[in-house]
């Protein structure tokens, strides 16, 4: 259980490219070591950089520093002893320069259990586990190569499932971005449609309407009959009067007229 955690929390480290090799402003640092898996009898490196405030820099001469191998979880805790299964595997190189400084530690692996394991500083007596944080690492020692080898593909496959399960993540936010627009669309393209549809049956209701008075309109004489009979007795009467005129004043011209009148 213990070796499948720390195989988890190293492949995660892969996964995200994570090499922390700088200190951070409060001295906090880890260590970075070459290659990634170790048999034992290896030579080993390791290197950090430090950024140490001025007031500070006094820290770095209370070495020297010594390197500790810790099983599992194990870590150094300044004041207290050191956990029961340390080994001392170096000592750091301690470069200093005006406001931070380089550490560099050389050991060989030791005859051990392959796992993971932490890398620990500490001054002798322990009093000092960093310059603001600890300074940790970790570092694989397998028992074969063959072992090395499958870590190996192992960390670049779980690489390739991180970045492909975060494409994926990715993927499915912008189909998601694309189905909200779209469905937005379909709804916009909807309503005027339904608009359109509204207008077009207005204009069908009023073309129908115009078409009947049209063909109301031309059913219909342009006189109406009693209109037109009455019109035409109003003609006669009129001609009828006329002519009895013209015979009155015929009459009347006519007529002699009595002598001595």
């Amino acid at each position: 259980m213990r070796a499948r955690t720390a195989i988890v929390a190293m492949t995660v480290l892969v996964a995200i490219g994570l090499t922390p090799a700088v200190a951070l402003a409060n001295g906090g640092a880890y260590v970075t070591f070459e290659g990634r898996h170790h048999l034992p009898g290896d030579v080993v490196t390791g290197e950090l950089y430090v950024s140490i405030p001025r007031n500070k820099l006094e820290l770095l001469d209370r070495g020297p520093f010594h390197a500790y191998l810790l099983e599992g979880n194990d870590s150094i805790e300044a004041g207290r002893p050191l956990p029961s299964g340390a080994i001392r595997v170096g000592t750091f190189v301690v470069e200093k320069r005006a406001t931070d400084a380089e550490l560099a530690v050389t050991f060989t692996v030791p005859d051990v259990v392959g796992d993971y394991y932490n890398v620990g500083l500490c001054n002798d007596p322990c009093t000092l586990t960093g310059f603001g944080e600890p300074v940790s690492g970790s570092v694989s020692i397998v028992a074969t190569a063959r072992e090395a080898s499958l870590l190996t593909d192992n960390s670049k496959l779980q690489n390739k499932l991180y970045h492909a399960q975060r494409d994926l993540r990715k993927m499915e936010k912008s189909t998601e971005a694309q189905t909200a627009t779209l469905t937005e669309a379909v709804e916009q393209s909807e309503s005027a449609r339904e608009q359109l549809s509204s207008r077009v049956e207005v204009l069908e209701a009023e073309l129908a309407s115009a078409r009947a008075a049209a063909e109301e309109a031309a059913g219909r004489p342009l006189i109406d009959p009693w209109a037109a009979a009455a019109v035409a007795v109003a003609l006669l009467t009129a001609s009828w009067a006329l002519a009895w005129r013209r015979h009155d004043s015929g009459n009347a011209e006519a007529e002699p007229v009595p002598e001595g009148a």
